[in-house]
C-alpha cells in the first residue's frame, strides 16, 4: 500500500463533516431522548457510515408509540410522555 499524503483542505473538509455529523445526531438524539453523549461522539467516528447506523437503530430497531395525547413518538417502556407530561396509563388524566 503507497502511503498517500492528503492536502490540508481534504483534512479541514473531513474534519467539518464530521463535526457537522457528529452535532446533528447529538442534537436529534437529544430531542429523541436517546443517550446522547454516546451517539453525538460515534458521530464523530466516520462519515456516513455512523449517521446511517444512528437512523437505523434510532427510527427503524428502537421504534417506539404514539402518545396518546400528543402523538409524538416515544418509547414502549414510557408510562409518562416526555413531550406533554400525561400519563399513558390512564386516558382520564
Amino acid at each position: 500500500m503507497k502511503n498517500v499524503n492528503l492536502p490540508i483542505y481534504a483534512w479541514v473538509l473531513l474534519g467539518v463533516l464530521l463535526f457537522a455529523q457528529a452535532s446533528w445526531i447529538f442534537f436529534d438524539a437529544s430531542k429523541r431522548g436517546e443517550n446522547k453523549w454516546i451517539w453525538g461522539i460515534f458521530g464523530l467516528l466516520n462519515v456516513p457510515s455512523s449517521l446511517i447506523v444512528y437512523l437505523l437503530v434510532t427510527r427503524v430497531f428502537l421504534k417506539g408509540k404514539a402518545c396518546i395525547f400528543c402523538s409524538k413518538k416515544i418509547k414502549d417502556s414510557y408510562s409518562y410522555c416526555p413531550f406533554c407530561g400525561k400519563s399513558q396509563v390512564d386516558k382520564r388524566n
